[in-house]
């Protein structure tokens, strides 16, 4: 399998995948590998989302918030100050991209700091297609640094 692109050497890591990987849906093994190999940054946005939404579902998944917690002591969660400039013309780039069809600009964080960091996006939002900023899915991330790994492997 030939990977076109590597992902980048950081990697902004949406809401959804935090989220799934704290509620077990089969993540975790992407994310340790992932983890070991890359910079995961996480916007002060997105910790806001993540710690809201667990709170809704606190009945629902009562080790929720404990999980959360280990997770983000894991990610890197920059200042808004770093992004905050770039958080303007993201949402236009959001609300220009054809892919959602919605015109929501709610990630407009997430592209922020990806822009700050010059980092590739890790999400399963449609919403970064047509951006113009490289974004990935858990398993085409999964299978480039597969691929990735065995070329260094090939070539020591």
């Amino acid at each position: 399998m030939t990977i076109a692109r590597k992902p980048s050497a950081a990697l902004v890591v949406d809401t959804n995948i935090v989220l799934s990987m704290v509620l077990g849906f089969r993540l975790r093994g992407i994310w340790d590998r992932v983890a070991t190999r890359r910079r995961l940054l996480f916007s002060v946005e997105s910790v806001a989302e993540l710690m809201a939404v667990i709170w809704h579902l606190r009945d629902r998944a009562p080790d929720a918030e404990h999980d959360a917690k280990i997770v983000l002591r894991l990610i890197e969660v920059p200042p808004e100050a770093r992004y905050r400039m770039s958080l303007v013309p993201a949402a236009d780039a959001l609300r220009n991209a054809p892919a959602s069809r919605n015109g929501s600009v709610a990630d407009a964080h997430i592209l922020a700091l990806a822009w700050a960091y010059e980092a590739d996006i890790w999400s399963h939002d449609r919403d970064f297609a047509g951006t113009g900023w490289p974004s990935w899915s858990s398993a085409n991330l999964a299978a480039a640094l597969s691929a990735e790994a065995a070329a260094s492997a090939a070539n020591p």
